[in-house]
């Protein structure tokens, strides 16, 4: 008895040793090491080279010439350890820097950007279903950029969004210019939609990009769990650090010790339903000058049949030390609301904590310009609640 347990046993240890033999090779076989740790590297898909599930390992060192990356599906590629360095923040011209283009389903993981006196991350053609995490870009002078030369239309289909289930997550921006993820309404048409784009659990530190994240056409954004700290230290002018034309949700983001509107929305629906964008438990404390957020309305965003109006509700926000220069030109405020009809979207504006505005309101008016459509709950006291 003994015995037939032993070799049983012996027999289940030789089944586990070959499975995890197998396993290793398998991982191996879909794991491919590119790159010489220096210079320039092309990473091309084309003719389908890499099979899907492969992961794409770039050799850690210092590259100087620049990353391409295209002609991808279904893959991964690990940077861990790998910087590309323009060597200059304050060179004019293009300097090294991560190149994407026609990507499917990938995801581009930890590679460091720097020094760079151009784009960090240029993207130069359609992507879907693809996610950037964990990258870190420290004193570039421009940020991740969708290069809106090649207009692609919007014909009210997937088919034709320009960046389609776009993803930044968990990522460092340290001393960086604006992140521009393009779009467009103009002449009648929509061109380079982004759809259902998500930009979560990143850091964004210092530099004065006048719009850290903007996007000119956008069905669908979610901005969530992102501290921003820092921004915008001399700059004066009327920006917004998260500046969306379209729909989505923002929330659980901390400003502090900026400048500028923390939120903003140029409400658009796009199609025929309408969609209702959402601010909520957000904290803004610390902003030099404008309202920290703010909804814009514009006729030439109301296409017949393309586009419609978009609502906004603003809810349970702390908002506090806003317009700390004592600027007259805007009053320091929840909303800058230019609620005037346009395309007859309405915001709701509840439940949100204020303290210490410039000037002190009256008369229970925690808002600029136009009068919300819906407004109960606000709380204003001259110093933050303990």
């Amino acid at each position: 008895m003994k015995k037939t347990i032993l070799v049983l046993i012996t027999a289940f240890i030789g089944y586990i040793a070959k499975a995890q033999t197998k396993l290793s090779a398998d991982i191996a076989a879909n794991t491919i090491v590119l790159g010489s740790g220096e210079g320039f590297l092309i990473i091309d898909g084309a003719n389908n080279r890499y099979a899907p599930g492969t992961r794409i390992i770039v050799k850690p060192g210092i590259y100087t010439n620049g990353l391409i990356v295209q002609n991808l599906k279904d893959v991964i590629i690990s940077g861990k350890d790998v910087t590309v360095d323009g060597l200059s923040q304050t060179a004019e011209g293009f300097n090294s820097c991560l190149n994407l283009g026609n990507l499917n389903n990938v995801k581009i993981t930890g590679f460091t950007t720097q020094n760079n006196g151009y784009r960090m991350l240029n993207i130069n053609s359609r992507l879907v279903g693809v996610t950037l995490d964990s990258l870190s870009f420290i004193n570039c002078s421009q940020g991740i950029y969708v290069n809106n030369s090649n207009k692609l239309i919007w014909d009210g289909t997937e088919k034709t969004v320009n960046l389609l289930n776009f993803k930044i997550t968990n990522s460092e921006f340290i001393n960086c210019g604006t992140n521009e993820l393009g779009g467009g309404i103009e002449h009648g048409y929509v061109y380079n939609l982004v759809k259902n784009v998500v930009i979560s659990n990143n850091i964004f530190t210092g530099g004065n990009p006048g719009d850290l994240i903007a996007c000119k056409a956008v069905d669908g954004f979610k901005v969530f769990n992102n501290t921003i700290d820092g921004v915008n230290p001399t700059t004066n002018g009327d920006n917004r650090l998260i500046m969306m034309t379209g729909n989505g949700d923002a929330y659980n983001n901390k400003f502090t010790n900026y400048e500028g509107h923390a939120i903003a929305v140029w409400p658009v629906s796009f199609g025929k339903v309408v969609k209702t964008s959402h601010f909520y438990n957000n904290v803004c404390i610390g902003s030099r000058r404008y309202a920290a957020f703010e909804f814009q309305e514009f006729k030439e965003f109301a296409i017949h049949g393309i586009t419609t109006k978009s609502d906004l509700i603003v809810n349970n926000n702390v908002c506090g030390d806003i317009n700390t220069d004592h600027w007259t030109g805007y009053p320091g405020t929840f909303i800058d609301n230019y609620q005037f009809g346009y395309m007859g979207g309405k915001v709701t504006l509840t439940n949100n904590k204020g303290f210490n505005f410039f000037p002190v309101p009256t008369n229970n008016v925690y808002w600029n310009l136009a009068k919300p459509s819906v407004v109960h709950g606000n709380v204003y006291t001259a110093e933050q609640s303990k």
